[in-house]
């Protein structure tokens, strides 16, 4: 028999809803709540510094304590643990091989806020340096850590050689082809080489340099070769002889064209159909090789040393301490910038025109929408002309008459990430190309720095 002090039912149901204590949540609001939790958890994963472990096992016990024993697999585990365990991992590992295993893993980093986050937590200044629309911040990830850690630690991760055969004389530049798999060279002794660098072999480097040398000879230009530009397989060259001349690469450097200017030719810039020489005499010189017609144009009051291009505009330097900027569709002249110190070289890509000077420092130009304003001067620690620079998402590259090249971060104020110091006189001119880099020495030498990932690929 029912005690006659208990209420009845209905009355048991008011008292708990009139009651203190909570009412417990319907699914929907435990699964809202639930995520939030686990969107704030993510965001503090990211927040981490990629090489703190500090605070990791409670992290990890937080998200993990709620889960039933046995549910540890890959696919059962919570996105944020996934990503906390991926900020350990290579970003080149992620993409390229996490990223295919399933499709969880590919939506995971589908977004720009991951890696935009793992950039600025291990490289905290402007990067990139200029503002790009649709900028690829997986793609800078992937570069940045890859190009980091080549190049901090160059003695493990890279082979490197120093070549001067066929050579016997100051060389003055070098350029990179075919993704980095061809490197020419050109020196005061007028002779022009051509290196295939996947026949080095570490192991017998003394032959395998008489195999790389795949053209050796004196007979191209009657002058010092000062320039070297490059497309498909086409190379091309400019001399102290006051010839451009074009090689075809896959007939032994045989001659396909020449253009007599009036001048050496101390720059150049070729691509399909249109060629671009920087001259001693002060004056650009156009040509298109097709008609083997051209024009001249003099934007400098002193010498042109250095010339770079894109679709819109060509962009010259000059001892008369100005930069031209040529508006290619309105065939003028469309800036001039007057500069502190002459420029020695340029890199112009992705928005940004950097320039070495004749007093070592680089200089960085914002381009966007043509407005080619200053941003800032960088004093990088050479203590001689800065002869050779080359910008990339991944790093900064520059070399210098004190004998260095210095491989630098690819933002705002670039600090050193290592120089290099294999040449024993001045460095005249580096280039870089997918992965690969070589400079040229008044040592009468070549230095080729090739990561081990690549040459390993040459070798399998």
């Amino acid at each position: 028999m029912a005690s006659s002090e208990e209420p009845p039912p209905t009355e048991q149901k008011e008292d708990a809803m009139n009651s203190n204590s909570e009412i417990p949540l319907q699914n929907d609001e435990l699964q809202t709540n639930k995520d939030d939790e686990r969107n704030e958890l993510l965001q503090n994963s990211v927040d981490e510094e990629i090489t703190d472990g500090e605070g990791n096992d409670s992290f990890t016990f937080t998200l993990l304590k709620d889960l039933e024993p046995g549910c540890l697999t890959l696919d059962t585990l919570p996105a944020e643990i996934l990503m906390h365990i991926f900020n350990f991992l290579d970003a080149k590992f992620i993409v390229e091989t996490l990223g295919k295993v399933c499709v969880l893993f590919s939506d995971l980093f589908c977004e720009d806020t991951y890696w935009k986050l793992r950039i600025s937590k291990r490289w905290p200044k402007q990067f990139p340096p200029v503002y790009e629309e649709n900028f690829n911040w997986m793609e800078a990830c992937v570069e940045r850590e890859e190009q980091h850690q080549i190049w901090s630690k160059t003695e493990e991760t890279c082979v490197h050689f120093s070549y001067r055969e066929g050579i016997f004389a100051s060389v003055d530049t070098v350029h990179l082809m075919k993704g980095g798999k061809f490197l020419a060279t050109g020196s005061r002794d007028r002779y022009l080489n051509l290196l295939d660098l996947t026949k080095y072999d570490e192991e017998d480097p003394e032959a395998s340099k008489k195999a790389m040398n795949t053209v050796s000879t004196d007979k191209k230009h009657k002058g010092w070769i000062w320039s070297l530009a490059s497309y498909d397989d086409t190379l091309c060259s400019g001399s102290w002889d006051c010839y451009i001349k074009m090689w075809d690469m896959n007939a032994g450097l045989a001659e396909i064209n020449q253009f007599k200017c009036k001048s050496a030719i101390l720059g150049l810039h070729a691509e399909p159909n249109w060629l671009v020489g920087a001259g001693y005499n002060q004056f650009l010189y156009m040509i298109d090789p097709r008609y083997g017609t051209g024009q001249k144009k003099k934007f400098h009051r002193r010498p042109v040393l250095c010339v770079v291009a894109d679709d819109k505009y060509i962009i010259s330097g000059s001892e008369d301490k100005t930069m031209a900027i040529y508006d290619r569709r309105a065939a003028r002249v469309y800036k001039t910038i007057q500069t502190e110190s002459y420029a020695m070289d340029l890199s112009f890509s992705h928005n940004q025109l950097w320039m070495g000077d004749k007093e070592g420092k680089v200089h960085l130009y914002d381009t966007t929408h043509g407005r080619f304003e200053k941003v800032e001067s960088y004093d990088v620690g050479h203590s001689g002309k800065v002869t050779g620079v080359h910008y990339t998402t991944g790093a900064l590259f520059t070399c210098s008459t004190d004998k260095t090249i210095k491989v630098l971060e690819p933002n705002r104020n670039p600090g050193v990430i290592t120089t290099l110091d294999s040449h024993r006189g001045e460095v005249a001119r580096l280039s870089y190309q997918n992965g690969t880099l070589a400079s040229a020495g008044s040592d009468v030498t070549v230095q080729v720095w090739i990561p081990k990932t690549i040459y390993q690929a040459y070798h399998s």
